[in-house]
């Protein structure tokens, strides 16, 4: 069960380099096809913290496409998570472990300000009464939650966003819902296992956050398997115990997904995504990442938007596509 005490820090007294503590949010705004992310790292046994905050407002490929980037690695790590600032301009304060006010003074006259209001309990992959999925044993937890140790502790949190984006001197007003989240464990920045998290929100009364194993050697249609999630209704969270997902992509890009998700109660809901905006986002340096806002639509006609998103580690991609000089290019161009 998550309370107030896991907005801070979780730090085992025998933590090492690889422990690391995350704070994430998504912020949409459809009408302008905008979406921004805020996200730190902070590991604290080595006193330091990253912190990226990127704005995407095309479907591209290409990083050099983002609208805007300030992805920085190495700052001074916080005292806590309740309150914070980061060297590169990012305010974080937790008014509980579901409601956050997040300030953010960037360069080029760009600028984040929004109250994130928790629309739910927060919920806990590693708690049975959350997620029908949870397993008892660490050791488990760890191959079964999408992230490996990473997700030694993880909770979700589907929110209202409330605020205003100044993009190099415009303003746009933010108000959409989205998800959170909060992880911490010992998370290497090399082999992490390939993985997908995807969000879909149609108001504050439904939406849906899923985490995903996934196998790139795999069929498209077989590539996926839940790890967790839940459906939101009405307030309450029902967790999910069946998810199948079929992802097309032009090379790593995501165009489109459809998905069909079963929840505790046993009522399912299947829901179309198209792309919209989206782009690399490379907020470590030995995976590669890709960020799409969707535009999602039920079987019954609603329609919303939210995150998909796919890692993978460069260890895994390099095994499969590095080659010598004297190899032949797995490419044909025109």
């Amino acid at each position: 069960m998550i309370t107030d005490a896991d907005i801070d820090f979780h730090l085992p007294a025998d933590a090492d380099y690889r422990h690391a503590e995350t704070n994430f949010w998504t912020v949409m705004i459809p009408s302008e096809r905008l979406m921004a992310i805020v996200y730190t790292v902070a590991r604290k046994a080595l006193g330091v913290q990253s912190c990226d905050v990127s704005i995407y407002g095309a479907l591209t490929p290409y990083r050099v496409e983002t609208l805007y980037l300030d992805s920085q690695q190495h700052l001074p790590c916080p005292a806590s998570l309740r309150e914070y600032q980061t060297a590169n301009g990012l305010s974080v304060k937790a008014r509980s472990v579901r409601d956050y006010r997040v300030d953010y003074v960037g360069y080029d006259d760009t600028e984040l300000h929004f109250d994130f209001r928790g629309l739910m309990a927060p919920f806990d992959i590693h708690d049975p009464n959350d997620s029908p999925l949870a397993k008892p044993t660490t050791t488990e937890q760890h191959k079964s939650s999408g992230l490996g140790s990473g997700y030694g502790g993880h909770f979700d949190t589907t929110g209202h966003l409330t605020g205003t984006l100044r993009l190099r001197g415009t303003d746009y007003p933010i108000d959409c819902f989205e998800t959170m989240d909060h992880s911490w464990g010992v998370r290497p920045e090399v082999h992490l296992p390939s993985m997908g998290v995807q969000q879909a929100q149609f108001g504050p009364d439904l939406g849906f956050k899923w985490i995903n194993h996934w196998d790139m050697a795999a069929p498209v249609d077989r590539a996926t398997r839940l790890a967790h999630g839940y459906v939101l209704d009405n307030g309450k969270s029902y967790g999910l115990v069946d998810a199948k997902l079929v992802t097309q992509r032009v090379g790593n890009m995501i165009t489109s997904m459809r998905a069909t998700v079963t929840d505790k109660r046993g009522k399912s809901y299947t829901m179309h995504g198209q792309a919209e905006i989206g782009g690399p986002w490379h907020c470590y340096t030995g995976s590669t990442l890709y960020m799409a806002m969707m535009r999602w639509t039920l079987d019954d006609g609603r329609i919303g938007h939210g995150l998909a998103s796919e890692i993978s580690s460069l260890q895994a991609l390099t095994r499969k596509y590095g080659r010598r000089w004297t190899d032949p290019s797995p490419y044909l161009t025109s």
